[in-house]
């Protein structure tokens, strides 16, 4: 098999090339294949050649579970972080309630209703007998006034969608 290595090597290489992408890592598993078809048992098999492809088939197919393992850990990671963003919401809620009683009467009352009651924009409308736009726009003009307020007082830093992400506040913030 020895003088075969060098013969199988390049078009081996390319093979999983084609198929791996990386080429470290096509080289690496090209390493791999033939440290399995050294460890089989040469005189039991008829072709070599088509048993060293078959092995670098199933060396491939491993090679992309193990990358779909770390990819799921990764989602998990992200998940977990979000459960941090959850935490630094929970640490900053006590803080919301004295900027939201600094807002314009037409903000604080629809806002601690939204976001503080959690209760649902429509049924706010209805409830207040407005129409569902105006209430909407009014809760959206109503944070970013809050927003504002935020950023004179506390350094919070948002992620991609606006959510919180990390906070530094002062001792006195949540007394302005």
């Amino acid at each position: 098999m020895g003088g075969d290595i060098s013969k199988y090597y390049g078009p081996l290489l390319g093979y999983i090339q084609k198929r791996v992408h990386l080429f470290e890592d096509a080289e690496d598993l090209t390493q791999e294949v033939f440290l399995k078809l050294s460890k089989s048992d040469l005189n039991s098999i008829g072709n070599v050649k088509a048993w060293m492809y078959k092995i670098a088939k199933n060396t491939i197919i491993d090679y992309y579970r193990s990358k779909k393992r770390k990819w799921e850990r990764l989602e998990n990671d992200f998940i977990n972080e979000s459960l941090d963003e959850t935490n630094a919401i929970e640490e900053l809620s006590p803080c919301i309630a004295p900027f939201i009683e600094k807002l314009p009467e037409e903000y604080r009352m629809l806002l601690k209703m939204s976001d503080l009651e959690n209760i649902p924009q429509k049924v706010i409308a209805e409830t207040m007998d407005m129409n569902y736009v105006t209430v909407r726009s009014k809760i959206q003009r109503g944070r970013k006034k809050l927003k504002e307020m935020f950023a004179e007082c506390c350094q919070i830093t948002s992620g991609g969608r606006g959510s919180i992400i990390c906070h530094q506040k002062p001792s006195n913030c949540c007394n302005n």
